[in-house]
Protein backbone atom coordinates (compact mmCIF):
# COMPACT_ATOMS: atom_id res chain seq x y z
CA UNK A 1 0.00 0.00 0.00
CA UNK A 2 1.21 3.44 -0.99
CA UNK A 3 2.71 5.37 2.40
CA UNK A 4 -0.24 8.59 1.38
CA UNK A 5 -2.81 6.23 1.32
CA UNK A 6 -2.02 5.14 5.06
CA UNK A 7 -3.04 8.85 6.73
CA UNK A 8 -4.92 11.28 5.32
CA UNK A 9 -2.49 13.50 7.57
CA UNK A 10 0.76 12.20 4.89
CA UNK A 11 -1.67 12.78 1.93
CA UNK A 12 -2.53 16.84 2.92
CA UNK A 13 1.01 17.26 3.67
CA UNK A 14 2.38 15.37 0.26
CA UNK A 15 -0.08 18.19 -1.83
CA UNK A 16 0.97 20.97 0.42
CA UNK A 17 4.60 20.37 -0.43
CA UNK A 18 3.27 20.88 -3.91
CA UNK A 19 2.62 24.60 -3.82
CA UNK A 20 5.94 26.13 -3.94
CA UNK A 21 6.90 23.49 -6.46
CA UNK A 22 4.06 24.52 -8.59
CA UNK A 23 4.79 28.64 -7.69
CA UNK A 24 8.78 27.74 -8.72
CA UNK A 25 7.44 25.80 -12.03
CA UNK A 26 5.15 28.70 -13.14
CA UNK A 27 7.97 31.36 -12.39
CA UNK A 28 10.29 29.48 -14.70
CA UNK A 29 7.68 29.19 -17.34
CA UNK A 30 6.64 32.42 -17.26
CA UNK A 31 10.18 33.92 -17.27
CA UNK A 32 11.29 31.39 -20.55
CA UNK A 33 8.00 31.94 -22.45
CA UNK A 34 7.10 35.81 -21.44
CA UNK A 35 3.54 34.67 -20.54
CA UNK A 36 1.10 36.57 -18.75
CA UNK A 37 -0.07 35.28 -14.75
CA UNK A 38 -2.85 34.17 -16.70
CA UNK A 39 -1.17 32.28 -19.12
CA UNK A 40 0.51 31.16 -16.24
CA UNK A 41 -1.73 30.01 -13.93
CA UNK A 42 -3.48 28.51 -16.90
CA UNK A 43 -0.92 25.69 -17.80
CA UNK A 44 1.17 25.64 -14.33
CA UNK A 45 -2.51 24.70 -11.97
CA UNK A 46 -2.92 21.12 -13.89
CA UNK A 47 0.79 20.55 -15.07
CA UNK A 48 1.58 20.34 -11.82
CA UNK A 49 -1.28 18.88 -10.70
CA UNK A 50 -0.46 15.72 -13.01
CA UNK A 51 3.04 16.10 -11.83
CA UNK A 52 2.05 15.49 -8.62
CA UNK A 53 0.07 12.28 -9.58
CA UNK A 54 2.97 10.83 -11.76
CA UNK A 55 5.70 11.10 -8.77
CA UNK A 56 3.63 9.11 -6.89
CA UNK A 57 4.81 6.32 -8.68
CA UNK A 58 8.27 7.26 -7.91
CA UNK A 59 7.61 5.04 -4.46
CA UNK A 60 7.06 1.62 -6.66
CA UNK A 61 10.26 2.57 -9.10
CA UNK A 62 11.69 2.68 -5.54
CA UNK A 63 10.76 -0.41 -4.38
CA UNK A 64 10.99 -2.60 -7.15
CA UNK A 65 14.92 -1.60 -7.28
CA UNK A 66 16.00 -1.15 -3.72
CA UNK A 67 19.37 0.64 -3.20
CA UNK A 68 21.16 -2.00 -1.57
CA UNK A 69 20.15 -4.54 -3.76
CA UNK A 70 20.74 -3.62 -7.27
CA UNK A 71 23.84 -2.50 -8.98
CA UNK A 72 24.53 1.38 -9.85
CA UNK A 73 23.88 1.06 -13.59
CA UNK A 74 20.52 -1.33 -13.13
CA UNK A 75 18.93 1.38 -10.83
CA UNK A 76 20.43 4.50 -13.35
CA UNK A 77 18.65 2.90 -16.39
CA UNK A 78 15.32 2.16 -14.33
CA UNK A 79 14.67 5.83 -12.93
CA UNK A 80 16.33 7.36 -15.93
CA UNK A 81 13.64 5.45 -18.10
CA UNK A 82 10.90 6.25 -15.44
CA UNK A 83 11.63 9.56 -15.33
CA UNK A 84 11.51 9.64 -19.19
CA UNK A 85 7.96 8.04 -19.28
CA UNK A 86 6.69 10.88 -17.09
CA UNK A 87 8.26 13.74 -18.47
CA UNK A 88 7.14 12.39 -21.93
CA UNK A 89 3.66 12.09 -20.42
CA UNK A 90 3.56 15.87 -18.93
CA UNK A 91 4.90 17.30 -21.94
CA UNK A 92 2.17 15.69 -24.23
CA UNK A 93 -0.60 16.73 -22.10
CA UNK A 94 1.28 20.06 -22.16
CA UNK A 95 1.34 20.27 -26.20
CA UNK A 96 -2.83 19.28 -25.68
CA UNK A 97 -3.89 21.48 -22.63
CA UNK A 98 -2.51 24.48 -25.14
CA UNK A 99 -3.77 23.93 -27.92
CA UNK A 100 -7.02 24.01 -26.31
CA UNK A 101 -5.77 26.96 -24.48
CA UNK A 102 -4.81 29.30 -27.60
CA UNK A 103 -8.19 29.73 -28.32
CA UNK A 104 -8.24 31.91 -25.45
CA UNK A 105 -4.58 33.09 -25.26
CA UNK A 106 -3.47 33.75 -29.23
CA UNK A 107 0.19 33.03 -29.76
CA UNK A 108 0.30 31.04 -26.57
CA UNK A 109 1.55 27.93 -28.66
CA UNK A 110 5.05 29.83 -30.35
CA UNK A 111 5.37 31.47 -26.79
CA UNK A 112 4.73 27.95 -25.04
CA UNK A 113 7.48 26.15 -27.38
CA UNK A 114 9.90 28.11 -26.03
CA UNK A 115 9.34 27.19 -22.39
CA UNK A 116 9.86 23.11 -23.19
CA UNK A 117 13.31 22.79 -22.70
CA UNK A 118 12.93 24.27 -18.96
CA UNK A 119 9.44 22.00 -18.68
CA UNK A 120 11.58 19.11 -19.58
CA UNK A 121 14.54 20.04 -17.53
CA UNK A 122 12.62 20.45 -14.32
CA UNK A 123 10.30 17.40 -15.33
CA UNK A 124 12.93 15.44 -14.89
CA UNK A 125 14.77 16.80 -11.95
CA UNK A 126 11.24 16.43 -10.14
CA UNK A 127 11.06 13.07 -10.85
CA UNK A 128 14.25 12.65 -9.59
CA UNK A 129 13.94 14.17 -6.75
CA UNK A 130 10.57 12.06 -5.96
CA UNK A 131 12.68 8.92 -6.80
CA UNK A 132 15.75 9.80 -4.33
CA UNK A 133 12.96 10.85 -1.42
CA UNK A 134 11.53 7.36 -1.92
CA UNK A 135 14.56 5.86 -1.01
CA UNK A 136 15.28 7.70 1.57
CA UNK A 137 11.77 7.14 3.26
CA UNK A 138 12.29 3.16 2.54
CA UNK A 139 15.66 3.48 3.95
CA UNK A 140 14.31 5.22 6.94
CA UNK A 141 11.33 2.78 7.28
CA UNK A 142 14.03 -0.31 7.23
CA UNK A 143 15.81 1.02 10.21
CA UNK A 144 13.14 1.78 12.17
CA UNK A 145 11.47 -1.79 11.84
CA UNK A 146 14.78 -3.46 12.38
CA UNK A 147 15.17 -1.45 15.81
CA UNK A 148 11.85 -2.69 16.45
CA UNK A 149 13.06 -6.01 15.56
CA UNK A 150 15.95 -5.99 17.73
CA UNK A 151 14.52 -4.56 20.89
CA UNK A 152 11.55 -7.51 20.71
CA UNK A 153 14.19 -9.74 20.56
CA UNK A 154 16.01 -8.22 23.30
CA UNK A 155 12.64 -7.93 25.69
CA UNK A 156 12.14 -11.77 24.97
CA UNK A 157 15.64 -12.57 25.97
CA UNK A 158 15.90 -10.66 29.48
CA UNK A 159 12.23 -11.85 29.97
CA UNK A 160 13.38 -15.36 29.26
CA UNK A 161 15.51 -14.97 32.17
CA UNK A 162 13.60 -13.66 35.29
CA UNK A 163 11.34 -16.72 35.83
CA UNK A 164 14.45 -19.47 35.92
CA UNK A 165 16.87 -16.39 38.21
CA UNK A 166 13.58 -16.53 40.27
CA UNK A 167 12.93 -20.69 40.38
CA UNK A 168 16.57 -20.97 41.46
CA UNK A 169 16.24 -18.89 44.56
CA UNK A 170 12.39 -20.55 45.47
CA UNK A 171 14.30 -23.92 45.53
CA UNK A 172 17.02 -22.93 47.58
CA UNK A 173 14.04 -21.48 50.11
CA UNK A 174 12.28 -24.80 49.89
CA UNK A 175 15.60 -27.04 50.59
CA UNK A 176 15.96 -24.67 53.48
CA UNK A 177 12.85 -25.90 54.66
CA UNK A 178 12.57 -29.27 53.61
CA UNK A 179 14.19 -30.51 57.30
CA UNK A 180 13.18 -27.62 59.43
CA UNK A 181 9.74 -27.81 58.17
CA UNK A 182 8.43 -29.95 55.36
CA UNK A 183 5.14 -28.82 55.64
CA UNK A 184 6.03 -24.90 55.16
CA UNK A 185 8.16 -26.39 52.46
CA UNK A 186 4.37 -28.47 50.77
CA UNK A 187 2.76 -25.13 51.26
CA UNK A 188 5.70 -22.84 49.76
CA UNK A 189 5.63 -25.73 46.28
CA UNK A 190 1.74 -25.07 46.16
CA UNK A 191 2.33 -21.41 46.14
CA UNK A 192 5.16 -21.20 43.73
CA UNK A 193 3.58 -23.68 41.10
CA UNK A 194 0.32 -20.94 41.54
CA UNK A 195 2.67 -18.12 41.02
CA UNK A 196 5.40 -19.68 38.12
CA UNK A 197 1.60 -20.47 36.63
CA UNK A 198 0.68 -16.93 36.23
CA UNK A 199 4.08 -15.25 35.54
CA UNK A 200 4.34 -17.69 32.69
CA UNK A 201 0.34 -16.71 31.20
CA UNK A 202 1.53 -12.83 32.27
CA UNK A 203 5.01 -12.99 30.22
CA UNK A 204 3.84 -14.19 26.88
CA UNK A 205 2.49 -10.54 26.43
CA UNK A 206 3.98 -7.39 25.80
CA UNK A 207 2.02 -5.27 28.23
CA UNK A 208 -0.94 -5.94 30.82
CA UNK A 209 -2.55 -3.86 33.06
CA UNK A 210 -0.72 -2.56 36.35
CA UNK A 211 -3.21 -3.78 38.51
CA UNK A 212 -2.62 -7.51 37.00
CA UNK A 213 1.26 -6.82 37.70
CA UNK A 214 0.77 -6.08 41.31
CA UNK A 215 -1.63 -9.06 41.55
CA UNK A 216 1.29 -10.98 40.14
CA UNK A 217 3.44 -9.61 42.49
CA UNK A 218 1.24 -10.24 45.64
CA UNK A 219 1.25 -13.99 44.58
CA UNK A 220 4.92 -14.06 45.09
CA UNK A 221 4.90 -12.27 48.17
CA UNK A 222 2.73 -15.28 49.07
CA UNK A 223 5.39 -17.79 48.15
CA UNK A 224 7.74 -15.64 50.26
CA UNK A 225 5.31 -15.06 53.51
CA UNK A 226 5.46 -19.00 54.03
CA UNK A 227 9.35 -18.89 54.39
CA UNK A 228 9.40 -15.31 56.42
CA UNK A 229 6.53 -15.17 58.02
CA UNK A 230 5.85 -12.15 60.68
CA UNK A 231 9.65 -10.94 59.44
CA UNK A 232 8.02 -9.81 55.75
CA UNK A 233 5.60 -7.01 56.46
CA UNK A 234 4.42 -5.71 53.65
CA UNK A 235 2.53 -1.79 52.85
CA UNK A 236 1.12 -0.75 49.19
CA UNK A 237 -0.64 2.61 48.67
CA UNK A 238 -1.22 3.25 44.79
CA UNK A 239 -3.25 5.74 42.93
CA UNK A 240 -6.85 4.34 41.67
CA UNK A 241 -5.88 5.32 38.39
CA UNK A 242 -2.45 3.66 38.45
CA UNK A 243 -4.26 0.12 38.09
CA UNK A 244 -5.66 1.19 34.12
CA UNK A 245 -1.85 1.90 33.40
CA UNK A 246 -0.64 -0.56 30.50
CA UNK A 247 3.07 -1.35 31.76
CA UNK A 248 5.75 -4.87 30.62
CA UNK A 249 4.78 -8.07 32.48
CA UNK A 250 7.20 -8.72 35.43
CA UNK A 251 8.43 -4.97 36.08
CA UNK A 252 7.71 -4.38 40.14
CA UNK A 253 8.17 -8.44 40.97
CA UNK A 254 12.02 -8.13 40.33
CA UNK A 255 12.05 -4.80 42.35
CA UNK A 256 10.52 -6.58 45.45
CA UNK A 257 12.39 -9.49 45.22
CA UNK A 258 15.37 -7.70 45.60
CA UNK A 259 14.20 -6.02 48.69
CA UNK A 260 13.82 -9.39 50.18
CA UNK A 261 16.78 -11.33 49.11
CA UNK A 262 19.16 -7.91 50.12
CA UNK A 263 17.11 -6.53 52.19
CA UNK A 264 14.38 -8.30 54.30
CA UNK A 265 16.91 -11.70 54.39
CA UNK A 266 19.48 -10.04 55.74
CA UNK A 267 17.89 -8.64 59.15
CA UNK A 268 17.42 -10.96 61.83
CA UNK A 269 14.20 -8.68 62.43
CA UNK A 270 12.89 -8.73 59.16
CA UNK A 271 11.10 -5.62 58.48
CA UNK A 272 8.38 -3.61 56.10
CA UNK A 273 8.59 -3.47 52.33
CA UNK A 274 6.77 -0.16 51.53
CA UNK A 275 5.72 0.03 47.60
CA UNK A 276 3.80 3.41 46.43
CA UNK A 277 2.69 4.58 43.18
CA UNK A 278 1.60 7.53 41.71
CA UNK A 279 -0.32 8.66 37.88
CA UNK A 280 0.46 12.01 36.84
CA UNK A 281 -1.80 12.59 33.41
CA UNK A 282 0.55 9.93 31.14
CA UNK A 283 3.06 9.18 33.51
CA UNK A 284 3.38 6.32 36.35
CA UNK A 285 6.27 6.06 39.27
CA UNK A 286 6.30 3.11 41.59
CA UNK A 287 8.37 3.36 44.79
CA UNK A 288 9.82 0.10 46.34
CA UNK A 289 11.34 1.05 49.59
CA UNK A 290 12.88 -1.54 52.05
CA UNK A 291 15.59 -1.50 55.34
CA UNK A 292 18.54 -3.19 54.77
CA UNK A 293 21.94 -3.82 56.90
CA UNK A 294 24.32 -1.97 55.76
CA UNK A 295 27.11 -4.31 57.73
CA UNK A 296 25.95 -7.20 56.25
CA UNK A 297 28.61 -9.09 53.61
CA UNK A 298 27.87 -8.79 50.04
CA UNK A 299 25.95 -11.18 48.33
CA UNK A 300 27.89 -12.23 44.70
CA UNK A 301 26.35 -11.43 41.87
CA UNK A 302 23.45 -9.17 43.46
CA UNK A 303 21.12 -6.71 42.02
CA UNK A 304 20.46 -8.80 39.41
CA UNK A 305 16.70 -8.01 38.87
CA UNK A 306 17.48 -4.07 39.14
CA UNK A 307 19.64 -4.47 35.88
CA UNK A 308 16.86 -6.80 34.18
CA UNK A 309 14.52 -4.22 34.57
CA UNK A 310 17.22 -1.03 34.05
CA UNK A 311 17.71 -3.30 30.59
CA UNK A 312 14.06 -4.28 29.97
CA UNK A 313 13.34 -0.02 30.36
CA UNK A 314 15.74 0.81 27.84
CA UNK A 315 14.90 -1.62 25.29
CA UNK A 316 11.50 -0.42 25.12
CA UNK A 317 10.87 3.48 26.29
CA UNK A 318 14.63 4.54 25.65
CA UNK A 319 15.43 7.78 27.59
CA UNK A 320 11.38 8.15 28.63
CA UNK A 321 12.00 5.62 31.60
CA UNK A 322 13.84 5.01 34.38
CA UNK A 323 15.44 3.35 37.64
CA UNK A 324 16.91 5.33 39.83
CA UNK A 325 18.26 3.57 43.38
CA UNK A 326 18.42 5.71 46.39
CA UNK A 327 19.89 4.56 49.74
CA UNK A 328 19.43 6.89 52.75
CA UNK A 329 20.86 5.07 55.88
CA UNK A 330 19.26 2.27 56.72
CA UNK A 331 16.68 2.45 53.69
CA UNK A 332 17.04 1.18 50.48
CA UNK A 333 14.62 2.80 47.98
CA UNK A 334 14.06 1.84 43.76
CA UNK A 335 12.49 4.32 42.05
CA UNK A 336 10.68 3.55 38.75
CA UNK A 337 9.33 5.98 36.33
CA UNK A 338 7.92 5.24 33.31
CA UNK A 339 5.28 5.75 30.39
CA UNK A 340 1.58 5.09 31.13
CA UNK A 341 -0.14 3.86 28.47
CA UNK A 342 -3.63 3.76 28.61
CA UNK A 343 -5.89 0.24 28.06
CA UNK A 344 -6.79 -0.32 25.17
CA UNK A 345 -10.74 -1.55 25.53
CA UNK A 346 -10.63 2.40 27.50
CA UNK A 347 -9.53 4.07 24.24
CA UNK A 348 -11.77 2.46 21.89
CA UNK A 349 -14.34 3.69 24.57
Amino acid sequence: MHPLLKSWKHLLSYCTAWVPVGIIFGLALAFTGRLSWQETAAITIPTTILLAVLCTSAWFVARSLPLRSAPAWKLLVNQTLAAVCASAVVLVFGHHWVELLSRFFPGLIMRFKASLPILTAMTWLIYLLAVALCHLWIAIESSRRAEILSREAELRALKAQINPHFLFNSLNSISALTSADPAKARDMCIRLSDFLRSSLRLGERTSIPFGEELALTKSYLDVEQVRFGQRLRVTQDFDAGCADCDVPPLLVQPLVENAIKHGIAMLSEGGEIAMTGQRNDHHLRVTVENPFDPDAPVMGKSGFGLVNVRNRLEARYGSAAKLEVQVDQRRYRVVLSLPCGERREQRQA
